[in-house]
């Protein structure tokens, strides 16, 4: 099939659902609808009606992440993959290039100039309370001091985003030196970005989030803190399997990595 790339957007919204359904991904139309907002999507268009394949490339400063990496089945083995991240890849420009991969796409990625680089590991369950301190939630004297620590552990000011990120939330919380988010997708509260100074106020982060809410949360850990995912996993929560982080070319990630604890998603770190 001739591969006709071409922009993708809110419209397409019911056929990224689709196409994402086909292989198991949750119908999470918030996720879809803050990337193709805050970036730029491509696809191609199937034959027999809707969407044969899709990307999305989100830029903010001198990092970009690549996410929304699907091909329906039918299509496989046709390069339609290929094709679409190179779309990605020319509209990332000069920036850092990052995404997180299924062991299915680890080949495509390498052949593309991706070197592994850590990754996260999602927890999932309902977290047991130990009785240790929690962050408070935030008040309006606060947000000035999240867009510095934020700008701080990613290396850049990416305002627009977190301001996006911050409207999605149902909760967000505070410490001296930290904070985090709480946002519901696919029926439970993703806790991240985590940002803090130390382990003990990531836990304190994730505590005050937790009591906040009813029912399941979800933290993906950074498996550069497995500290915090032995805690999380001591409380009751459900490790599932790592997902690998790459970089193109093996370009060091900007900021401060010892203060990413959890990332928001897979979709934008």
């Amino acid at each position: 099939m001739p591969f006709a790339v071409r922009p993708i957007g809110p419209a397409d919204l019911s056929a990224c659902l689709d196409l994402a359904a086909e292989h198991g991904w949750a119908r999470d139309a918030r996720k879809w609808s803050v990337v193709l907002d805050v970036g730029r999507g491509f696809g191609v268009d199937a034959p027999d009606g809707g969407l044969a394949a899709t990307v999305a490339v989100a830029r903010t400063g001198p990092f970009a992440s690549i996410s929304m990496m699907v091909v329906a089945s039918r299509f496989a083995r046709q390069g339609l993959g290929r094709r679409l991240m190179a779309e990605a890849l020319a509209e990332a420009g000069d920036a850092v290039v990052a995404l997180f991969s299924t062991e299915m796409g680890l080949p495509l990625y390498k052949s593309m100039g991706f070197v592994l680089d850590g990754g996260c590991q999602g927890h999932v369950g309902l977290l047991a309370d130990d009785g240790g301190p929690a962050a408070r939630p935030i008040g309006p004297p606060d947000l000035a001091r999240v867009y510095e620590l934020d700008a701080a552990a990613q290396g850049f000011d990416r305002r627009a985003l977190l301001e996006r990120l911050l409207f999605e939330a149902e909760q967000v919380h505070v410490t001296e030196a930290g904070y985090a988010l709480g946002t519901r997708s696919e029926g439970r509260t993703v806790i991240g970005p985590v940002v803090a100074a130390d382990e003990q106020q990531a836990r304190a982060l994730i505590r005050g989030v937790a009591r906040a809410v009813s029912g399941e949360v979800r933290v993906d850990v950074d498996l550069a803190h497995p500290g915090l995912g032995e805690w999380c996993r001591d409380r009751g929560l459900t490790a599932g399997s790592p997902d690998p982080r790459l970089v193109r070319d093996g370009k060091p990630l900007p900021g401060d990595a010892g203060r990413r604890f959890a990332v928001y998603n897979r979709v934008l770190g």
